[in-house]
């Protein structure tokens, strides 16, 4: 299993512990005020539980893809400046509906070329991409530690910075809202 795979499976097991707390404490308030249900009791453990797990494993692959491996790599990686000098085109399905036709995308990754460290040319495919391509002999700046097949680039999409945020931050407000209750 990879390092990710083991941040995974902790999240998902700190998960499990909070749910367990979660519920419990639930459980003990239910209690001295009346008998639960017996629905109440199985149910309410399951989706405490299928709710925190769903909501940090999101949020740590969220954080993971729009973050921590372009951050990783932007500073441990080697910087360059890098010119466009083509394309490297994909068709992309997509099905919005079960029923509906595949729409048929295409996208274009920039192909850059640059001299590496060592004074040699590469020619890389950069891992961002749009339905417009970028200008031919347009710069960009990237960051490449020749281990991987495609340069990092450096600039970030809005876009996902928002969502990766938005998504990264109600994580760490629910936790620690409800750290308080499982530590009571």
């Amino acid at each position: 299993m990879t390092v990710f795979g083991y941040f995974v499976l902790a999240v998902a097991l700190f998960s499990l512990y909070i749910a367990y707390r979660i519920s419990e404490k639930i459980s003990k308030q239910r209690n001295a005020v009346k008998e639960m249900p017996v629905f109440w009791k199985k149910c309410c453990p399951v989706f405490i539980c299928l709710l925190t797990v769903g909501l940090n494993s999101l949020t740590a692959v969220l954080s993971y893809t729009f973050f921590w491996e372009k951050a990783y790599r932007a500073v441990n990686e080697n910087k360059y400046e890098a010119v466009v000098v083509g394309y490297k085109k994909e068709t992309v399905k997509n099905q919005n509906f079960r029923n509906s036709a595949y729409d048929t995308k295409v996208v274009y990754f920039p192909e850059v070329k640059y001299t590496d460290s060592e004074g040699k040319e590469v020619i890389k495919t950069v891992d961002i991409t749009g339905n417009q391509p970028l200008a031919i002999g347009q710069q960009l700046k990237i960051t490449d530690g020749g281990s991987k097949d495609s340069a990092n680039s450096i600039e970030l999409d809005w876009i996902l910075l928002i969502f990766g945020g938005v998504f990264t931050g109600a994580t760490t407000f629910l936790q620690a809202c409800w750290l308080p209750t499982v530590q009571s």
